[in-house]
């Protein structure tokens, strides 16, 4: 795109972190636009900041106390020289009074006037405006008032047939949203919403909604300038969502015909009009497929995190257009939006850090190893947006979402193909992710059919949720095992010829048990054949159970039914990093039970007797994580006593309240205590009936494996 511009921009702070920032600073380069990063303590090594031309450190790694306090960030922007900032999305990006402050400070805001954040980027707000000013859009019935007590919004939440949704008005992304079913819960979840909004938006403002059960989430790109001009770029799906937050998004929906598109943008650009609306907005309706009607959700004033696939079917950089549209560029003139061809069908998933067997929950860790599936260009297509890279820490203070990844392809369908390709070829290690889950949704068949609407996780749950087997699994166990068996044989010093577990007189054959994704236990037992052509060929027969279905029998060679062949290589030998002891990692090439494929193989070391394999198998397409278990230490031994029940972290976290302090009487099932962990609050719930006893306290902040409190058993 070549234009005129009334001002030029030359130098631009991105106001964001990770993926977002290091999108925002290739279009910069790309343009010649000098690019501003800032940091928190976290991000100190962040390839964002690596990848900035200069670079300013900003607090500590709370966000409320480093990416949301708004004078650093312009403080920096003037001492570095920039003359606009990008504010990204998240974070400030939808703060007026932010983006009133930098335009005081003689400083462009790449997105809307603070008048139009104010008018329509608050949810209550956008609501008031569309009934004085564009009353033709239909809106969902809810409250939206200024009263925002606790009881107020109860006594108008029960005005409202149940179930209900609980919003934050200055919110995105899922931060502050619940939906409710029962009015016993409601002041609960009225409580929790308004927390959760505070700490993500620096506001606890709701407005409560109908909440429909079946309905389809679709939104409208659109595009304004500083004449007046509204163009739209068309819409996109983001129907599959999880704690309404969106996994999935395509373009074009399968759900919207021409008659739907047409009206559903006009009623987008109309709104755009009204507002005189300028920069990259997205209009976000919810829309009955059955009856084609369609209800205005909200408006976000920066630019979404799906904007790529819109990228993908138009051959637009909005990114680009934003920066033109700062510079005073009129979109009538430059007449790419006029009648933009668009082409095939896009799709993009959120690879995020979380555990989607365990309700989603959110995982920290290093990121071992991370290979993008287009890494050697064999993948057309295919596109990845992300700020991580090997060795990178996903921690507690921030969203969950480590990359997206993008695919273009003729058709739906092709799409569908292309991803799942790109999924499973896709190498990530070290921190549990949604990788396995996302390609069961590409691999289901209402997925597929595009017939499927916002509850489509809950409804296909049995087929999107795969149960441990060992055939599942048999291969990775079995890969990690020869890894850890050729990484044992390379550190010898003497008898470098003698294999791993030899003995003199057999008495029975090696065996070793993993914790799989550190929650059930399997086994391996194995027999070294040799390598009789003294190659780099190494035969073994084995035999891999889950421990829940073994029987009891002896290890003889009749059970080792499974042949396998390791081709030697040299994995590296663990050695000391700033981070502890690091491992082995590299490519595995083995066959086994007749077939030869490859494993991505990586350790990392946690003690002298504990260590993790994450095995990314080429062929399910997704990690595995193997806790090697100590040989010596007995797993039944371990198991917890009834009568007193420990809780300990999952992962790092911070204390946000106590709901049952020292010497509460709790029942199953009764809260405990509330954990934030990436943007994310979770409750502890009791097992059983018992006296609390509380290990830690409110505002802490504690590791993975950290004890928070015991609930012991009541003495009669």
């Amino acid at each position: 795109m070549v234009a005129a511009t009334h001002t030029s921009i030359h130098k631009v702070l991105i106001a964001n972190r990770g993926e977002i920032a290091c999108r925002v600073i290739r279009t910069c380069r790309r343009l010649g636009i000098a690019t501003v990063a800032v940091y928190s303590d976290s991000d100190e090594n962040a390839p964002f900041v690596k990848l900035a031309d200069e670079a300013y450190h900003i607090g500590p790694s709370i966000a409320a106390e480093s990416y949301l306090v708004g004078d650093n960030l312009i403080n920096v922007a003037k001492r570095s020289g920039a003359d606009a900032l990008h504010p990204g999305y998240g974070f400030l990006s939808e703060n007026a009074d932010f983006a009133e402050r930098v335009g005081q400070a003689g400083i462009h805001f790449i997105g809307p006037s603070p008048d139009s954040i104010r008018a329509i980027g608050d949810k209550i707000a956008a609501k008031v405006f569309i009934k004085n000013h564009a009353s033709t859009i239909p809106l969902i019935p809810g409250y939206n008032g200024e009263d925002q007590s606790v009881e107020r919004l109860e006594q108008e939440a029960k005005k409202i047939e149940f179930p209900v949704l609980l919003k934050a008005s200055a919110g995105g992304g899922g931060k502050g949203m619940r939906a409710v079913y029962d009015t016993s819960k409601l002041r609960e979840e009225i409580e929790a919403a308004k927390g959760e909004s505070l700490r993500s938006f620096g506001s606890d403002k709701l407005l409560i909604e109908k909440y429909f059960e079946s309905i389809r989430h679709v939104e409208i790109q659109i595009f304004g300038d500083k004449y007046g001009n509204v163009y739209h770029i068309n819409e996109r799906d983001c129907s599959i969502q999880r704690r309404h937050q969106k996994v999935v998004e395509e373009t074009p929906s399968p759900a919207v015909d021409d008659d739907l598109r047409k009206r559903m943008t006009t009623a987008a650009v109309e709104l755009g009009r009204k507002l005189g609306y300028v920069g990259a907005g997205t209009a976000e309706f919810i829309l009955d497929e059955k009856t084609k009607r369609f209800y205005f959700l909200e408006l976000n004033t920066r630019l979404q995190v799906e904007h790529p696939i819109t990228e993908a079917i138009s051959g637009l950089d909005l990114v680009e257009l934003q920066l033109l549209v700062a510079q005073g560029v009129n979109l009538k003139e430059l007449g790419i939006l006029d009648q933009i061809s668009f082409h095939g069908h896009a799709i993009e998933v959120r690879l995020c850090a979380e555990d989607p067997d365990n309700d989603f929950g959110p995982r920290t860790g290093i990121i071992q190893k991370w290979s993008p599936a287009n890494a050697a260009k064999d993948l057309p297509g295919v596109r990845y947006d992300t700020g991580i890279e090997d060795g990178s820490e996903i921690s507690v203070f921030y969203d969950s979402m480590v990359a997206k990844v993008i695919v273009h392809a003729p058709t739906r369908e092709e799409a569908i193909r292309r991803m799942v390709m790109a999924l499973s070829r896709t190498v990530i290690l070290g921190v549990t992710t949604n990788q396995k889950f996302l390609i069961s949704i590409m691999n289901n068949p209402r997925f597929h059919s595009g017939t499927f609407d916002t509850n489509f996780i809950a409804v296909e749950k049995d087929r999107l949720f795969h149960k441990t087997t060992t055939a599942l699994i048999q291969n990775s166990v079995v890969a990690a095992t020869l890894f850890d068996w050729c990484i044992r044989k390379n550190q010898q010093i003497h008898l470098r010829n003698v294999a791993p577990n030899w003995r003199n007189v057999p008495w029975r054959h090696p065996k070793v048990r993993y914790l799989i994704n550190r929650e059930q236990e399997v086994s391996i037992t194995y027999a070294y054949q040799g390598n009789e052509n003294r190659d780099h060929r190494h035969a073994f027969q084995c035999s891999v159970q889950l421990v829940e279905t073994e029987e009891k029998k002896d290890d003889d060679d009749q059970s080792l039914s499974l042949h396998a062949v390791l081709y030697d290589a040299d994995f590296g030998k663990e050695v000391p990093g700033p981070r502890g002891v690091f491992g082995g990692k590299g490519l595995l090439r083995a066959t086994i039970d007749g077939c030869q494929q490859y494993f991505y193989v990586t350790q990392q070391i946690h003690d002298v007797n504990e260590k993790s394999i994450f095995v990314h198998d080429f062929i399910q397409g997704h990690q595995i994580e193997l806790l090697k278990i100590d040989r010596l230490k007995s797993t039944t031994a371990t198991g917890e006593d009834d009568r007193v029940t420990p809780y300990t972290s999952s992962m790092p976290c911070r204390v946000l309240k106590i709901l049952a302090p020292n010497g509460t009487v709790v029942r199953k099932n009764d809260p405990l205590l509330s954990i934030e962990s990436m943007k994310t609050e979770i409750k502890v719930l009791s097992r059983h009936e018992g006296v609390v006893t509380m290990r830690v306290e409110e505002g802490q902040l504690v590791d993975a494996r950290v004890l928070l409190c015991q609930v012991d058993e009541i003495k009669k």
